[in-house]
C-alpha cells in the first residue's frame, strides 16, 4: 500500500470519527433540552397496608405532620434485584431519620408472611422514618406506572413527583442524599 493510500485511509477513518462525535453530541444535546418533567404529576390516590400497625394507608395518611417529603420504593420479596438493593435502601432511609422524610417500602404482588419474614431476617434494623406496607394485589402499580421493579419515587411536602427512580440504584452513594436534600429545598420555594 503506497503511502498516499495509507493517508488516505487515515483521512477517511478521522473523518468517520469526527461525524460520528458529532451525530452523538447532538443526541445528547437533546436529551438534555428535553422537559424533565416527570409524567406522573403527584402521588396517586392508593390503598395499601401498614405491615406492622394493620392498618390500612392511603395517599392522605403516607406522610406525617411536617416531613418534607415521602419516598414510595416498590418492591416485592419475589424480585432479586429488590432483595439485594432494599438494605442498601433502608440504610439510605436511616440518614433522613431525623430530618423529616418519610419512607414507604411498599411491597406489590407479595403476601404478608413473606414480606415480614424477609424484613425480619434481611434488614438489621428499620429507621422509625420507615413504613413497610403491601399491596397483596399489585393495584397500586396501574396509577404509578410501573411496569418493572424495583421503582422508587420522591414526592415533596404536597405529594407532588420530584423524581423517579428506575430499577436498582447504589444508594450508598452519597450523590443520593445530596440529590435528595436539593429536591426537598427547592420543592419548598
Amino acid at each position: 500500500m503506497s503511502a498516499t493510500s495509507k493517508l488516505l485511509m487515515i483521512s477517511m477513518v478521522i473523518a468517520a470519527t469526527l461525524l460520528y462525535s458529532v451525530v452523538e453530541r447532538r443526541k445528547i444535546e437533546a436529551l438534555q433540552t428535553r422537559s424533565l418533567d416527570p409524567i406522573l404529576k403527584t402521588m396517586p390516590e392508593i390503598e395499601i397496608l401498614d405491615v406492622y400497625q394493620d392498618i390500612p394507608l392511603n395517599q392522605a395518611s403516607i406522610l406525617k405532620e411536617g416531613e418534607r417529603g415521602v419516598f414510595v420504593h416498590i418492591w416485592g420479596t419475589w424480585c432479586a434485584p429488590c432483595e439485594a438493593e432494599l438494605p442498601d435502601f433502608v440504610d439510605f432511609a436511616a440518614k433522613f431519620e431525623n430530618q423529616g422524610v418519610r419512607f414507604v417500602l411498599l411491597a406489590v404482588n407479595d403476601e404478608y408472611d413473606k414480606v415480614k419474614s424477609f424484613v425480619e431476617t434481611r434488614l438489621k434494623r428499620i429507621p422509625e422514618n420507615i413504613t413497610i406496607a403491601l399491596d397483596a394485589e399489585g393495584k397500586t402499580m396501574i396509577p404509578f406506572g410501573t411496569v418493572k421493579v424495583p421503582e422508587t419515587y420522591l414526592f415533596g411536602s404536597d405529594l407532588k413527583t420530584l423524581t423517579k427512580f428506575v430499577g436498582p440504584q447504589d444508594w450508598r452513594l452519597a450523590g443520593f442524599v445530596e440529590r435528595t436534600n436539593r429536591l426537598l429545598r427547592e420543592s419548598r420555594k
